[in-house]
């Protein structure tokens, strides 16, 4: 079973591309295999340290568990056990996050890609028992948390991570969508666990655990990648080689590119956060552009949103030929 040592580099927290027509209620199978394979393939060949499929911009909540089956079937086939394979697994509650759990184990995945169970929102306690009963039932595969504030109502605080540092002994991994302000405290209550930023904050992340054992190895990436994954493929390696005359480079890049999204009231962005990095990866040339599922569809943009990305697309564009190590097909 994978170990937090295991993962490095950049994770991509990927899309579920759609056959065009299919996003609606009446399709049994939306995936794009064709472009499933061709996108793993691609990911993989950029140099991406580990993949995590069926989150929130890869649409878990609108598949068909048969859908995702396949889908992280085709992954797995793709990937032929190059790098690490996280799954979604997400759902109301224990009894069916563990069957979809033993599902996707026996495809192959390497580990589940996991959030809190979305119902009654769970205390601390709650949240450690749910994982302590994941691991029970399913000893032998790793669990990625998916700790992200907006959608699992918590702001994961140390207390939450000392109930997975006690109970949690399958997760290795933590997607970090909440405040890194105490990411050493957080490390220290669950040392089992490898922290992972989101690019966006991965460079004060790195500042802050440098030279303690708690150094960041690994970063996750979904908007941004979606448009290409080499920019922030540089910037995971870079920090993974502790190389800081690099990283203070790439990220100047960073902070010089246009905003993602406008400056919206408090809550727009979880609202719009599929849709908009799906628009965004639409306007890169990376993958096949995809429609979104039922009920979160792209004509939910508002204009204004869709030209502040149109800019950001179109550097990061320009940004990825200077981080690209050979032509992407």
């Amino acid at each position: 079973m994978l170990s937090k040592s295991d993962l490095k580099g950049m994770c991509a927290m990927v899309p579920t591309p759609c056959v065009e027509g299919k996003e609606g209620w009446d399709s049994e199978m939306s995936i794009d295999l064709e472009e499933t394979v061709r996108m793993t393939e691609a990911y993989i060949q950029a140099g991406v340290g580990s993949i995590a499929a069926c989150g929130t911009t890869g649409e878990n909540a609108a598949l068909l568990f048969e859908e995702k089956r396949d889908y992280i079937d085709a992954i797995v086939q793709t990937n032929r056990g190059r790098v690490p394979i996280f799954a979604g697994a997400t759902s109301l509650g224990t009894k069916e996050t563990i069957r979809q759990m033993r599902g996707l184990k026996d495809i192959g995945a390497d580990g589940a890609f996991v959030g809190l169970p979305l119902w009654q929102t769970p205390t601390n306690q709650n949240a450690g028992r749910w994982f302590a009963h994941l691991a029970e039932a399913v000893p032998d595969m790793a669990i990625l948390i998916y700790a992200n504030q907006n959608f699992f109502k918590s702001v994961f605080p140390t207390a939450f991570w000392r109930e997975i540092g006690k109970n949690g002994k399958t997760v290795v991994l933590a997607k970090m969508s909440y405040s890194v302000v105490n990411l050493l405290e957080d490390s220290k209550a669950a040392p089992q666990v490898n922290f992972m930023p989101g690019e966006g904050a991965a460079y004060k992340a790195w500042r802050m655990t440098r030279g303690t054992p708690y150094q960041i190895t690994t970063i996750w990436s979904s908007g941004s990648i979606g448009m290409g994954p080499e920019p922030t493929i540089a910037l995971a390696d870079a920090i993974l080689k502790d190389d800081e005359k690099s990283i203070e480079e790439i990220w100047a890049d960073f902070e010089a590119l246009p905003p993602s999204f406008p400056s919206q009231p408090p809550g727009t962005f979880a609202e719009l956060n599929l849709q908009a990095n799906r628009y965004l990866a639409n306007k890169g040339d990376f993958l096949k552009p995809s429609p979104t599922r039922v009920p979160y569809l792209l004509d939910d943009l508002p204009e204004h949103w869709k030209t502040t990305m149109d800019k950001r697309a179109e550097t990061w564009r320009e940004l990825r030929k200077k981080y690209m190590k050979a032509p992407v097909s």
